[in-house]
């Protein structure tokens, strides 16, 4: 609460200050600036519970979180129809995460679009083509098949184990 109470004249936004989804809401009803909730969104029944308490303005969709790329697009589609604000992004990852992450991003209506990571450009080694690039902070979904990546081999190396034989 001392945080929250020091930086009420500043335009930020809060983000899960807390563990557990309780303390975020009690912080929650006595912040004066926008709120975003991470960690403690995981399912669809969490991010209705969220939206009824008017606990966010900010949803943060993990795609790994919610299960994957289908059941993330589901949370957001909900996120957009309540009129939240929306981040993409997962727990960690390179280039087929980031490449994950652009593409929802990317389907996302603007207007509730409020941040995507390029967590590729965290990690020091590229090992995918067609990957998403920040420049100057956007980055854009290829428009290739699939995730619109391709493995670069002389990176990635002779295989651990072949299933073929």
């Amino acid at each position: 609460m001392r945080f929250v109470r020091g930086v009420k004249d500043l335009d930020v936004y809060v983000e899960q200050p807390c563990a557990s989804y309780e303390a975020c809401l009690s912080v929650r009803n006595h912040a004066p600036m926008p709120f975003i909730l991470d960690e403690s969104i995981d399912s669809v029944a969490s991010l209705l519970r969220a939206n009824e308490d008017h606990a966010m303005d900010v949803v943060n969709i993990k795609i790994s979180k919610f299960g994957g790329l289908t059941k993330a697009k589901f949370a957001r589609d909900l996120a957009v129809e309540l009129g939240l604000g929306v981040t993409i992004e997962d727990t960690w990852g390179g280039d087929i995460v980031t490449s994950a992450i652009a593409h929802l991003a990317h389907s996302t209506p603007p207007e509730h679009l409020f941040s995507a990571t390029d967590f590729n450009n965290y990690v020091s080694l590229s090992f995918m083509d067609g990957a998403p690039l920040n420049d100057n902070g956007f980055m854009a979904a290829s428009t290739a098949p699939g995730l619109g990546v391709n493995p670069k081999l002389d990176v990635l190396g002779n295989p651990v184990i072949d299933l073929r034989k």
